[in-house]
């Protein structure tokens, strides 16, 4: 549901368990009113489960679907009066998870050794998070490894390649320095080519994207390496086209997932890529330090271990997960985010994400201009980062400085991305980048936008 002209709602079905919609409201409204909004911020996720079914009401208009939102806002700890949209670099974590975090570090205080050598959840293995993030991200236990973040996956899929001399990566222009700098390593170390193609900013059609790959395939391509959610554009790339382009002409094929997981609903078996690696910590709002790496069945045995206490032989997924003592309390965590998306349901915060991202764009075009957006309109190469830059010049480095009196004026929290389109140009492009997630709201874009109204005027 989207405010439309900004003042009305869209009508919105809502999943519900009620037949009595009106009665539910009223005895959600009583509990609300009795105890304050403060009796809804529950503390285990079972009852958060069972409190986000009382407010998922079937209404003609869908007026209460925005309370919904203000319930699982109020589940998060935010600092009074700040507006967060930066979770594109560091998400939010929940007020429940924080309280069963500091649980999982009484728990291994209380005994260390217990925990080490008994619990598939404190243990270094952790069994119970690698299991529960198998069946969540739509792959097999064997094929979970947990890291710290997205480049560490990344350098541990690209240093554990047996690439030569004169092989060839290609990737994209737009990659963040944790996909890239571990290929640049590469081309320094053994003399590996690393090619960076040109993407189109922005992209209209997948089409254009799956060939600009094509393009470039050379029988030296030995790796593909791409975003799955770009962080400069927040172009979705078309993961699963070009996961079996490189299957067809033999060549492995590795996603940088860092805002996937979390933002959209991920099938790894159904992408068919050979490595992925993603970030909990950001839309998923798992703890900081916690990061997962996919290794599809069947390439294992083409990767050495970077850093590990197991002999190597025989190759198994323990082998790269036994790497010493980890935090294993924040990496239980993770169990518990997958239960409160689980709990909101994948489906509905993909929506409510993509509407918000939606109606950002659409305010952007019309106060800047169609011009001045950077991301996607297509809704299949849309995703929860918007960038785009309200002045004449994209190049200008004075003038996007703007985020520090956001932050400090009126409590507003984006970030600046720089980027090149083309190998050719001179120097960077300069961009704001919105992040849409399930705390944020219309009216905090509304208020967005005319803070930057504001300050631009003033300049």
């Amino acid at each position: 549901m989207r405010p439309q002209n900004g003042n009305t709602l869209k009508s919105n079905t809502i999943p519900s368990t009620f037949n009595n919609s009106r009665r539910d409201f009223i005895k959600m409204c009583s509990a609300a009113t009795a105890g304050g909004f403060s009796s809804l911020l529950l503390p285990h996720i079972s009852e958060a489960k069972d409190s986000m079914e009382l407010l998922k009401i079937k209404t003609s208009e869908g007026v209460f679907d925005e309370l919904f939102w203000l319930f699982v806002r109020l589940q998060f700890v935010l600092k009074p009066g700040l507006i967060y949209m930066n979770t594109g670099t560091e998400g939010l974590i929940p007020r429940f998870v924080l309280s069963r975090m500091s649980g999982y570090f009484k728990e291994f205080a209380e005994n260390p050794w217990d925990a080490l050598t008994e619990s598939d959840i404190l243990g270094p293995i952790m069994k119970e998070t690698r299991t529960k993030a198998a069946e969540f991200l739509g792959a097999n236990l064997e094929e979970i490894l947990l890291t710290h973040n997205t480049t560490e996956g990344m350098s541990f899929t690209a240093n554990g390649l047996d690439l030569q001399e004169g092989d060839e990566v290609l990737t994209t222009l737009h990659e963040h320095s944790g996909g890239l700098v571990c290929w640049k390593i590469l081309r320094e170390r053994r003399n590996v080519t690393l090619t960076q193609i040109e993407l189109p900013t922005p992209a209209e059609n997948k089409d254009e994207i799956i060939a600009a790959f094509e393009n470039a395939i050379t029988p030296q391509t030995k790796v593909m390496s791409f975003c799955h959610i770009n962080y400069t554009t927040g172009l979705r790339m078309p993961v699963k086209e070009l996961c079996q382009l490189a299957q067809d002409h033999g060549i492995i094929s590795v996603v940088d997932g860092a805002h996937a997981i979390g933002m959209i609903d991920l099938d790894f078996h159904d992408l068919e890529c050979d490595f992925y690696a993603c970030s909990p910590h950001k839309w998923l709002n798992a703890p900081p330090g916690t990061g997962v790496l996919y290794i599809r069945e069947g390439v294992l045995d083409k990767l050495w271990p970077t850093v590990t206490e197991t002999s190597p032989f025989p190759n198994s997924i323990n082998v790269f997960q036994g790497r010493g003592q980890q935090c294993t309390p924040a990496f239980a965590c993770i169990n518990d985010v997958i239960n409160f998306q689980n709990a909101i349901g994948k489906d509905k915060i993909a929506d409510r994400i993509m509407d918000l991202s939606t109606y950002l764009k659409e305010k952007i075009k019309e106060n800047w201009g169609e011009a001045s957006l950077f991301s996607p309109t297509d809704e299949e190469l849309s995703s929860g980062l918007v960038s785009f830059n309200p002045f004449d010049d994209p190049f200008d480095k004075e003038k996007i400085r703007i985020t520090g009196t956001l932050r400090d004026e009126y409590n507003i929290v984006i970030r600046i991305v720089t980027f090149k389109d083309k190998h050719s140009d001179a120097q960077n492009k300069r961009a704001l980048r919105v992040s849409t997630h399930i705390f944020n709201n219309y009216s905090e874009i509304d208020k967005l936008i005319s803070a930057l109204q504001t300050i631009i005027a003033t300049m």
